[in-house]
């Protein structure tokens, strides 16, 4: 996986939605869901559980971009390492990018549909 070229390309993302949409004040929880071939899709939700990930199966804010661009990720790669990778390069971008309105929620997680959400935020 190329890292940089991969971070490059979901700040660009997040920034265009950051510009060109506003996040309601309710939405509490923004979850940043994996999928194969390896790609990521953003979806906000009123409620968050650290018990139940069935939260983030509540669509209540969906950006107009809701997958980010091609990542061109190799399909070969491991799932965790790609999960690993990703969950690393959204905490360094919630960091870098704190100001934005969009990544001003409280609770922010990644993970694949089929498995358990990690947190980044």
């Amino acid at each position: 996986m190329e890292r940089n070229n991969a971070k490059k390309i979901i700040k660009e993302w997040i920034l265009r939605i950051n510009n060109e949409e506003v996040l309601p004040n309710n939405i509490k929880a923004l979850n940043f869901g994996l999928f194969e071939p390896y790609g990521i899709e953003l979806i906000g939700a009123l409620t968050y559980d650290a018990e139940d990930d069935d939260w983030a199966c509540e669509e209540d804010f969906i950006p107009k971009e809701r997958k980010c661009p091609e990542l061109n990720i190799d399909c070969e790669c491991d799932w965790k390492s790609v999960l690993n990778e990703i969950q690393m390069i959204l905490k360094e971008l919630v960091d870098e990018l704190r100001e934005l309105p969009l990544l001003n929620v409280k609770h922010i997680t990644t993970g694949f549909c089929d498995g358990d959400l990690v947190v980044v935020k």
